[in-house]
């Protein structure tokens, strides 16, 4: 309850204390701000694409595998 108390009252000052903008935002802006967080969203989701087996590493779910390992068909292929 006190944590809410204190936010109504930063918020109640920060209305008390702003000024008026003058500032006009056209429909483009709110669309460049979509691409701006769709975009954010893919290239998070592209960086955990690539370091996938290096994250499962970490929270070991997965150990690392060893480069000389032979395959099931024998060391031929």
């Amino acid at each position: 309850m006190k944590g809410l108390k204190l936010a109504v009252l930063c918020l109640g000052v920060l209305l008390f204390l702003s000024r008026p903008a003058h500032a006009y935002l056209d429909p483009g802006s709110g669309s460049m701000v979509l691409q701006l967080l769709l975009g954010g969203v893919a290239a998070v989701g592209v960086v955990i694409k690539l370091f996938w087996h290096r994250i499962l590493n970490i929270f070991g779910i997965r150990k690392e595998e060893s480069s000389n390992s032979e395959s099931p068909n024998g060391p031929e292929g």
